[in-house]
């Protein structure tokens, strides 16, 4: 709900309107906001003269060090000078990668995001699971975390080469 009240507020057209808060009004201002700069700056990459100028002038790390509330007020000033329209916002998805995800992707690099991450839970929905992953090169141990055994045991040769390595 923060993402709605924000760009109610930031599409009303008066400049002089507070930003909303109070009881039953997520808070924007806090540090923990899902509203910072950088959602922002990629939330209006769609509209090209507003774009250009945001990456001329606020593009860089000095961004962080401007009050949250005097860069809503800038941004809601952009709308108005640059007539923005809602329509106009673009929103980018956020996924987790992992180590599959990285490994199809850098094998398929025309394949997308989206499309990627079909993949990926396809494969984990699979019976040959196991199969898949070793033809990819990742190693069990790198998706399933093991503990660490506290006691440094001996171990012969072929224990450890029977634990470690895998026939295909």
């Amino acid at each position: 709900m923060p993402y709605k009240t924000f760009f109610n507020w930031c599409f009303d057209g008066n400049i002089k309107n507070q930003i909303p808060s109070g009881e039953g009004v997520p808070d924007l201002l806090k540090y923990n906001s899902p509203i910072h700069a950088d959602f922002l700056m990629k939330s209006f990459v769609t509209n090209g003269k507003l774009n250009h100028y945001l990456n001329k002038y606020l593009n860089n790390i000095g961004v962080r060090y401007i009050s949250k509330e005097d860069l809503f007020f800038f941004f809601k000033q952009c709308v108005i000078d640059f007539k923005i329209k809602r329509k106009d916002i673009h929103y980018v998805g956020w996924s987790k990668n992992n180590i599959l995800f990285n490994k199809i992707s850098k094998k398929r690099p025309l394949l997308k995001k989206d499309e990627v991450q079909i993949v990926c839970e396809l494969i984990d929905k699979s019976d040959d699971k196991e199969a898949i992953y070793r033809s990819l090169g990742i190693d069990k141990k790198e998706f399933k975390k093991k503990k660490m055994k506290k006691k440094q045991t001996k171990i012969s040769s072929k224990n450890f080469i029977a634990q470690n390595f895998g026939i295909m």
